[in-house]
């Protein structure tokens, strides 16, 4: 049985009793989908009317304008299907597809970043060897190997911004596999059965300072 984020409530409900073999998925939310593209579609006009008053050289640049706005919304259009698994969670690991082909094992993840839940819409994670992991994705996340090795940002961002769900129940998900992982103050704001099922290893030290 597959357990999928329809909401915030839902989805924290599955991460606190699905077993360790199931896992929790989420799909893009239309309601997050529709304000984007009203958005959008809005700067059609506009772009349009300055195409039609504009010099030849302006006219380039709107024409950019329309095309751009045309593929983002081709973009929404392609997401507007609340099936699609997007990103999972269970005892191999985590699965982002926006991100890459594979899932990135918990043994790759050396911590999950503190995460505000009532604010955050995306959870960063911190990769043990973020050039390996890393290695054959495209370009926009493979860059996160040499920021999290050059700068300390950390490698990996799964944003919740467009999808069901929140960033509290990513991190029910991630409790239920590996709560070790999750920053101090993350922990105490979960369930204290999820982690009463679970093995804790010890953390990083740093997580203590």
């Amino acid at each position: 049985m597959t357990h999928r984020a329809r909401g915030s409530s839902t989805a924290a409900l599955n991460a606190q009793h699905a077993p360790a073999t199931h896992f929790i998925s989420f799909g893009w939310s239309p309601a997050k989908l529709r304000p984007a593209a009203l958005i959008l579609a809005s700067l059609v006009l506009p772009i349009a009317v300055g195409f039609a008053f504009s010099g030849p050289v302006g006219r380039w640049i709107f024409l950019a304008g329309l095309l751009s706005v045309a593929a983002l919304m081709n973009g929404l259009a392609r997401r507007c299907d609340p099936a699609t698994v997007v990103l999972s969670i269970d005892h191999r690991g985590i699965l982002d597809r926006r991100l890459m082909a594979r899932r990135i094992a918990w043994q790759e993840i050396a911590w999950v970043c503190r995460i505000d839940v009532h604010r955050a819409q995306v959870v960063d994670l911190a990769l043990r060897w973020p050039d390996v992991t890393l290695r054959g994705t495209p370009w926009p996340v493979r860059i996160g190997g040499p920021c999290q090795n050059g700068f300390g940002v950390p490698a990996v961002t799964i944003s919740m911004l467009l999808l069901e769900g929140s960033v509290g129940d990513v991190l029910h998900a991630i409790a239920m596999q590996r709560p070790d992982l999750l920053h101090k103050t993350n922990r105490g704001s979960l369930p204290s059965a999820t982690f009463e099922r679970q093995h804790t290893p010890s953390r990083a030290p740093h997580w203590d300072t």
